[in-house]
């Protein structure tokens, strides 16, 4: 499924008004922008992210990281919590998991590291109270039912498995010191949520002078509106957001033999 855009979100990220884009809407085109519209069972404008995308990186916005040297696979959340549609803190699923373990085998194969994060819900930790509070649905990570890895992912050698309170991988995790020592330079994200922890750890990992690279297929959040926004912006401010076939291009001709 292709991430979409609704009319609100796609006018602010081109600079326009809602009423622009429908004033230039022509046979199903927005004219000088090229945008496809395509409209929702209720008649709702809907645009192509990519599309977008592609428009926001030529008037200026999103400039590319790129890969560095030594890359790094962080996992976060694929655990029960996340993916049962049992769970109020599900995503919406569709090939998250199915191209995780594609990354996943693909880097141990190659020797690139791979780390696994888990939300836990502490109620010692002031921090996780305060999620908590803010987010209430959290509180059920307590159980540790909820924070078992996906069975698909669970037969793999991370080289770390960290626990934590915190929204970001990084945050008082074994991981910060991990990338410090193995002088890593590129963290790739995948799991959940895309507006949460995902985005919190990009902000986390630009400040800290990493480039920051998001396959959008190994990604997800609570709908495919919250998901599209989110990716956007990370695209714009903190990350590279790309087609997961190209992240395993690229990783495997960074690691093949000269």
């Amino acid at each position: 499924m292709q991430n979409m855009l609704n009319i609100s979100q796609a006018a602010k990220l081109l600079g326009v008004s809602p009423s622009t884009l429908r004033r230039l809407e022509k046979d199903g085109v927005v004219e000088g922008y090229g945008l496809k519209v395509v409209y929702t069972p209720g008649g709702q404008r809907r645009y192509i992210f990519d599309e977008v995308q592609l428009l926001y990186t030529q008037e200026g916005f999103s400039g590319q990281l790129g890969f560095g040297r030594r890359p790094l696979l962080m996992v976060r959340d694929l655990v029960a919590a996340f993916t049962d549609p049992n769970s109020r803190l599900a995503i919406e699923l569709d090939k998250q998991v199915e191209t995780t373990k594609a990354l996943i085998e693909l880097c141990i194969g190659r020797n690139i590291p791979v780390t696994f994060t888990r939300t836990i819900y502490d109620p010692t930790n002031l921090s996780s109270q305060l999620w908590g509070q803010k987010f209430p649905s959290i509180c059920a990570l307590e159980d540790k039912k909820w924070i078992q890895i996906h069975p698909e992912l669970t037969d793999y050698s991370y080289s770390i498995i960290s626990d934590t309170p915190y929204i970001t991988n990084f945050h008082k995790s074994p991981i910060e010191r991990f990338v410090e020592e193995n002088e890593i330079d590129t963290v790739i994200l995948v799991g959940a949520t895309t507006s949460g922890s995902i985005r919190a750890t990009a902000v986390d990992g630009i400040q800290r002078g990493l480039r920051v690279i998001i396959p959008k297929e190994a990604v997800g959040d609570r709908n495919q509106t919250i998901q599209a926004s989110a990716l956007t912006d990370l695209n714009a401010r903190y990350a590279d957001v790309m087609n997961a076939s190209r992240v395993l291009q690229t990783l495997e001709v960074m690691t093949s033999s000269p």
